[in-house]
């Protein structure tokens, strides 16, 4: 009781708790004035806070995208000529070991190792964006590829894919060394709510791809918590809602520029 005590009322503290509670008494208020204009603005407004703050609807949606490229046994993979790690992993810091500040989707990089040490591809190519901080510049696929060599993770040959700003470019630039390698079969490792589009423009470039999902941030959601309400909303529905919109748009958008 004490411990769900606690987690409730630290929750309030969070910025969209405390937007919640104060469009909930701003309705209240306007009920009692009978401000029906105002009542029906801040009732909305709770509503859809509470709707994805406090259920699980936001994560549900996502782990439909995920549940397509989960695999539980990575053995079971065939062998390819090449792992290609999608960005995204990380950012810069120059106070971080290897100048590397880890995000979510720090598990592609996890997942990318794993493969390699089970020999499902005979070489690691990580792609991503540019970093740039005062007077430190440079590829976010580098300081992966300088970690991964500095504490041996890794013997496998990697290369750094050339800079990308999204993930057309990614697929691009693998086709470029896929060509000049003779590869025909890689392994493309990302988050799984992120796989289905960036197979599709994979697959458009005419590579074989085996699609190996990470970061599976709503089934995570849907599995850890058994309740499926919360009284008071949080932020991480938004974020799971963040990523579903983002990629339903984000194929939209590739399709309409032909890129699937």
């Amino acid at each position: 009781m004490m411990y769900f005590l606690s987690k409730t009322v630290g929750r309030l503290f969070e910025p969209i708790a405390v937007l919640w509670l104060v469009l909930l008494i701003a309705c209240i208020r306007a009920c009692i004035n009978r401000d029906k204009r105002q009542a029906l603005f801040t009732g909305c407004l709770t509503l859809f806070i509470t709707i994805v703050g406090s259920t699980k609807i936001s994560v549900y949606l996502l782990s439909t995208l995920e549940k397509p490229y989960a695999i539980e046994n990575l053995n079971n993979l065939p062998e390819c000529d090449a792992i290609v790690l999608l960005g995204g992993t990380h950012g810069f810091s120059r106070f971080g070991v290897n100048s590397i500040e880890l995000s979510q989707g720090f598990d592609r990089v996890l997942t990318a190792a794993e493969l390699v040490r089970l020999r499902k591809g005979k070489t690691l190519l990580i792609g991503g964006g540019k970093y740039s901080s005062g007077k430190h510049t440079g590829l976010n696929g580098q300081l992966v590829k300088d970690w991964l060599s500095a504490w041996k993770v890794i013997d496998s040959p990697m290369y750094v894919l050339d800079y990308s700003s999204n993930t057309r470019d990614e697929a691009i630039h693998t086709k470029r060394m896929a060509k000049e390698k003779g590869w025909k079969k890689i392994i493309l490792v990302t988050s799984a709510w992120h796989m289905r589009r960036s197979e599709a423009v994979f697959k458009k470039t005419g590579l074989e791809v085996i699609p190996v999902g990470s970061d599976f941030t709503g089934i995570s959601a849907v599995e850890s918590d058994s309740r499926i309400y919360n009284i008071i909303p949080g932020p991480g529905g938004f974020t799971a809602l963040g990523y579903y919109l983002h990629e339903q748009i984000g194929w939209l958008y590739y399709r309409m520029r032909g890129w699937l």
